[in-house]
């Protein structure tokens, strides 16, 4: 899905100069960076996280300890070696967390060419996820192959 640009709203309420929408107050926030497990609040506006810690919001939800991790992100996959076309794949993997793929079509590419991307480029668009698609590393697929593809 095409994602919108960050609002002018939602870069105000990230620097502070605006009340953030929602504040969820007391959960526990995933720092993949460092591991841990941090208690802190979460700032959002307009549907994006704009900030953690102490921030002045319009409304503020007690979430009293309550996990709190942002969507993971798959940063290389073959959507083909999941047997299943976008629509498919995305409602088995977003329920657990993940919200965005980079994927590498390479065997699309290599069976149905342009066309084939193109259709992959079109259906990602239709999704509530982020779905980048590489350059294929491996199309045309090299005549001393003999993976199948």
């Amino acid at each position: 899905m095409a994602r919108p640009p960050v609002s002018l709203h939602a870069l105000a309420a990230a620097r502070g100069d605006v009340p953030a929408d929602i504040l969820l107050k007391g959960g526990r926030v995933l720092s993949p960076t460092t591991r841990e497990w941090v208690t802190t609040d979460l700032a959002i506006a307009d549907g994006v996280v704009v900030g953690w810690g102490e921030r002045d919001a319009h409304e503020i939800i007690n979430v009293d300890g309550a996990s709190l991790v942002a969507g993971f992100v798959d940063a290389h996959m073959h959507l083909e070696s999941s047997k299943l076309w976008v629509d498919e794949y995305v409602k088995a993997v977003l329920p657990n967390g993940t919200t965005a793929v980079a994927a590498d079509p390479h065997e699309i590419a290599n069976v149905a060419g342009l066309e084939g991307i193109r259709a992959l480029v079109d259906a990602a668009e239709k999704m509530p996820f982020t779905f980048g698609v590489a350059a294929s590393s491996c199309v045309p697929a090299s005549p001393f192959e003999s993976a199948g593809a």
